[in-house]
């Protein structure tokens, strides 16, 4: 696997543009479901070593202008901690938003010069300004929402592309991107 994805890395590295980063998402089969789940044996395979993260994370870091881990499990945390003068920044999907387990872990962890992405597909404003509460106790550089709803091909009324405005005047000074 680690092959594969310094072959990734590589071809990446082609790419001219000052402002190039990129976003792993590292998981441990067993912590993001049971063994009984269609999709197990395809994340068991598809799993990766910390050490293999280490190595990977460290030539990202050498290529790239950013490095972003999107936190799934726990195991991703400890990824995290593992790597973090290497990281830039930390996203979390709406599914792990309210996930303790994690909440937990990175209080645990000095991420004051991260950015921390947050996507809230799918919550209301009142749940949107608890999760921000909350997360304001990790004491991130900078707190980014995220609105879309990643499905392909993606219906127009599931885009939320009618909440940035809303989004915008209820949070005027978080930064707020798209991902579709």
């Amino acid at each position: 696997r680690k092959s594969e994805v310094i072959k990734i890395i590589n071809r990446f590295e082609k790419i001219n543009y000052n402002n190039i980063g990129i976003k792993f998402q590292p998981f441990k089969y067993d912590k993001i479901a049971l063994e009984n789940f269609s999709w197990y044996d395809t994340y068991k395979e598809l799993f990766i070593q910390k050490k293999d993260w280490a190595e990977i994370i460290l030539q990202s870091k050498n290529t790239f202008k950013n490095v972003w881990l999107d936190l799934f499990d726990i195991y991703s945390v400890e990824i995290l901690e593992q790597n973090i003068n290497k990281i830039y920044g930390l996203k979390l999907q709406a599914s792990v938003l309210e996930n303790l387990e994690i909440f937990n872990s990175l209080l645990k962890i000095n991420i004051n010069n991260k950015k921390l992405m947050i996507n809230i597909s799918g919550y209301k404003i009142i749940d949107i300004e608890k999760i921000i509460f909350n997360l304001n106790q990790l004491n991130a550089n900078e707190l980014i929402i995220q609105i879309g709803y990643q499905s392909y091909p993606t219906k127009l009324e599931d885009s939320a592309l009618n909440k940035i405005l809303l989004i915008k005047e209820k949070f005027p000074l978080t930064r707020l991107c798209f991902a579709d």
